[in-house]
């Protein structure tokens, strides 16, 4: 499933600017591991378009958008990318997430919690308790723990450990 049918936001490139178009308003959450795919792909795109201007390193700013603008926008993208490196879901991959989903399935959590779980990556059952809206009526103790298991092996790497 690609990134852009999950945000339901595209990017439309015209001849003078670029915006951002709705598609479908509110289809779903993105994870923080979406996120940082975006944000990198914005940054490596943003590059080559740079390297391709006759002027390396010069920034082209649309009508639209200032340089001004453009460059708060490229700070706070690093900004985001910065925070989100130490996170969780650095040490992610796309088939751990997929794998976590389908293995959740059974527990009948809400989309929101679900996104929550991938991107906490609780390692207690305390924390299980305060992402899952009234978890000790719809999970067993039992449960719990099986989803702690779940959640621990969200990253490869970090299991290892």
């Amino acid at each position: 499933m690609d990134f852009a049918e999950l945000f339901a936001w595209r990017w439309v490139e015209t001849a003078r600017r670029r915006r951002m178009k709705v598609l479908q308003e509110n289809v779903g959450a993105v994870t923080n591991f979406e996120l940082v795919e975006l944000l990198r792909r914005q940054a490596r795109e943003r590059s080559e378009l740079e390297g391709s201007l006759p002027l390396p390193g010069a920034r082209r700013a649309s009508a639209a958008t200032s340089a001004a603008t453009w460059q708060a926008q490229q700070e706070v993208a690093e900004q985001i990318l910065a925070y989100l490196e130490g996170t969780p879901c650095a040490l992610q991959n796309r088939e751990s997430i997929v794998a976590f989903m389908a293995a959740v399935h059974r527990f009948k959590l809400t989309q929101a919690e679900v996104v929550s779980l991938i991107n906490a990556q609780p390692c207690s059952r305390v924390e299980i308790h305060l992402i899952v809206e009234e978890c000790e009526e719809r999970l067993s103790e039992e449960q719990v723990g099986e989803l702690l298991q779940l959640c621990s092996e969200l990253s490869p790497e970090q299991a290892a450990e």
